[in-house]
């Protein structure tokens, strides 16, 4: 067994090759790091931030009298109110189309 497996490098590989890559990498990332602190300078080195409270929830009075009026209008729609079709009218139409029931009405403008 030889003794050299693992030590030093390989005469194959290119010295200023590989300092030519390493120093690359470094005028990149300090390129990307100037070019933070230009776009976001004003946010660099602060220590402060503007303490805006959330609201407090705010509690609406005859609320469940609203829901259940508008949950009346609803069902009253759906029913046929204001003179719409009802829903299961007009569930009824749309399946008795089969296929083509979402098929253009007709032709674009």
């Amino acid at each position: 067994m030889s003794t050299d497996i693992g030590r030093g490098e390989s005469p194959n590989v290119n010295t200023r090759r590989v300092i030519a890559i390493v120093a690359g990498v470094l005028i990149f990332v300090a390129l990307v790091s100037f070019g933070f602190r230009a776009l976001f300078g004003d946010r660099i080195g602060q220590t402060y931030t503007v303490h805006r409270p959330f609201p407090a929830p705010a509690v609406i009075a005859g609320e469940r009298e609203e829901r259940l009026l508008l949950e009346a209008k609803q069902r009253g729609d759906l029913n046929g109110g204001h003179g719409r079709m009802p829903i299961g009218a007009a569930m009824k139409s749309i399946a008795a189309k089969g296929t083509g029931a979402f098929d253009p009405v007709g032709a674009a403008p």
